[in-house]
């Protein structure tokens, strides 16, 4: 278990995920590259077919090349890519339920996950991640090389509401409902502004740290104020029509127009 405070001042907890787990979705997404191997096995045997009668002798020395090539793009890209698409996990992180995620509770950026990735083939050595393996013991957050260098975590990752998550921040509406003033006075100036810094600061955290976030802040102002969202609505556009109704020039109206958007 290890503890992050959030820059909103938010303590997170999360279990880490041990030897055991990462190993399992590891062999499940092996798995899943060998049936993807499979299906490009038949195009790669004609290919070489065609190098091998154009060039001769010379044709096997390239076509070898060119497997070995192909073979550890497709093993590193595969972690690469869809750690970054699909936000710190991989099809068989996914059926695990761990996540990578950012020392800090943040999400993972590409070059994080381009850097603990490359750092694979060190973690192999000498044979069957023996240099993994043995970080992995010896840390106290269970991190791999490629963890240490990039500063990243693997975590247990509990189911997330994507319901009070807005990827965007849409305008709000001419008709939208005024909040009524005694109760956005009763609101801390500290709860306003937290609200304020974690709108700016949402896209970088990673969903269930940017959900706990969310909803504590939520929390704090209707024990504060008995402001809370109306049916249908989302936590993240709640807190902003309380910051954008309690300061009428918040920090980020001077930034750009995608960012300064708020929703009603």
């Amino acid at each position: 278990m290890i503890s992050i405070r959030t820059p909103e001042n938010i303590e997170l907890s999360y279990a880490l995920a041990g030897a055991g787990s990462r190993a399992a979705a590891y062999f499940l997404d092996v798995l899943i590259m060998s049936v993807v191997c499979q299906m490009l096995l038949n195009v790669l045997v004609y290919a070489f077919g065609l190098l091998l009668s154009a060039f001769g002798a010379d044709g096997a020395a390239w076509a070898a090349a060119i497997l070995a090539l192909g073979s550890f793009a497709l093993y590193i890209g595969y972690f690469i890519f869809l750690e970054w698409l699909m936000n710190g996990q991989t099809p068989g992180k996914r059926l695990l339920q761990i996540r990578v995620i950012k020392q800090g509770g943040y999400a993972l950026r590409f070059f994080d996950t381009l850097l603990r990735n490359l750092l694979r083939v060190v973690d192999f050595l000498p044979l069957f991640y023996g240099v993994g393996l043995t970080s992995l013991l010896l840390t106290r957050d269970s991190q791999r090389l490629g963890d240490l260098v990039a500063g990243t975590l693997v975590v247990y990752q509990e189911p997330v509401q994507t319901e009070s998550l807005l990827p965007d921040l849409p305008a709000p509406e001419e008709s939208e409902r005024l909040l009524p003033a005694a109760q956005l006075s009763a609101i801390p100036d500290e709860a306003i502004a937290l609200a304020g810094q974690y709108l700016r600061s949402r896209v970088e955290l990673a969903p269930r740290p940017r959900q706990e976030v969310a909803a504590e802040l939520a929390e704090l102002i209707r024990e504060t104020s008995g402001l809370e969202p109306r049916p249908g609505q989302s936590i993240e556009s709640f807190l902003a029509a309380i910051v954008r109704q309690a300061e009428p020039a918040p920090p980020w109206s001077a930034r750009t127009s995608a960012e300064a958007e708020l929703p009603s």
